[in-house]
């Protein structure tokens, strides 16, 4: 839980930093900035609830479970794009720029995040051996 809170937490205060300085700059970009972040914070979230959830129900099926969630993140970010693009939400540019950069950062931050994960299944496999 103390990771989903800092990826919430900072998702939040980047989003934050950012509307500022989109002010200052006079770009007005909080709409794009706040929307980019939104659906990849949202789906690092749920990912990571299932993933914890699936290490402890059945381990050895995570790998499945990780590749099935990157599918169904891939169609949902595809249609949240579209959706806000389309109905002229927000500026295309901006809000592209935004959405990259908090999807790779969380991507990233999972990443890493899932590496310690995995390390700590191997751990547990070797402690029962």
């Amino acid at each position: 839980m103390k990771f989903i809170a800092c990826l919430a937490g900072g998702s939040i205060l980047a989003a934050a930093v950012f509307s500022a300085v989109s002010i200052l700059a006079g770009l007005e970009a909080g709409k794009e900035i706040w929307f980019g972040m939104l659906a990849p914070t949202l789906a690092s979230i749920v990912s990571r609830v299932a993933i914890e959830r699936q290490k402890k129900l059945n381990p050895q099926k995570m790998l499945k479970h990780i590749i099935q969630s990157f599918v169904v993140k891939s169609i949902f970010f595809g249609v949240y794009i579209v959706v806000l693009v389309k109905t002229n939400q927000v500026r295309p540019g901006l809000f592209i720029g935004c959405f990259a950069f908090f999807y790779l950062a969380l991507h990233i931050t999972e990443a890493i995040k899932l590496r310690t994960t995995q390390g700590s299944l191997a751990t547990d496999d070797v402690g029962r051996q």
